[in-house]
């Protein structure tokens, strides 16, 4: 039961950090609901003479500074949700999990270029403008026209 538990609270959390706002409302309803209930009958039990004694208002303005206290983590965990993903350019409402997966590609794909221009195994691409080869793939690709191609051709050789 206890896995179940741990794999319900990851997946809650993932939903947080990369669901839309009401799959993020429902995971913070996950988290803080039985949270809340667990405080509330705790503080019934410790505080039962005052059922007794009908001081109600004092617990209704207790259990309200309660709801505060711990709805707070929540709102400081959706403030920072929103603080990365306006940092990031991404949506706050939408679902940002294809994007959050693009940029750990593309972060792997940047280190792993860099070991291999480090270590020696692949060059920077370098552009020769001094070569032939340069000027005829921009004429094919229709970038110069051919008098350009020609001058340039003129000028090289």
């Amino acid at each position: 039961m206890s896995a179940n538990n741990n794999s319900n609270s990851a997946a809650a959390g993932q939903t947080i950090r990369e669901g839309g706002f009401i799959a993020r409302l429902f995971a913070y309803a996950f988290f803080f609901i039985p949270l809340y209930l667990v405080g509330v009958w705790l503080m019934l039990m410790s505080d039962a003479e005052w059922t007794k004694s009908g001081l109600t208002g004092v617990m209704i303005i207790d259990s309200s500074i309660f709801i505060m206290i711990f709805a707070s983590p929540f709102i400081l965990w959706e403030r920072s949700v929103r603080k990365f993903r306006r940092k990031h350019g991404l949506s706050i409402w939408k679902n940002i999990a294809a994007e959050l997966e693009q940029m750990e590609v593309d972060q792997r794909v940047a280190k792993e270029h860099k070991a291999f221009v480090n270590n020696g195994l692949v060059k920077e691409a370098v552009v020769d403008k001094g070569d032939i080869g340069y000027w005829h793939g921009l004429f094919e690709k229709g970038a110069i026209t051919k008098e350009q191609f020609e001058a340039k051709r003129a000028e090289l050789l």
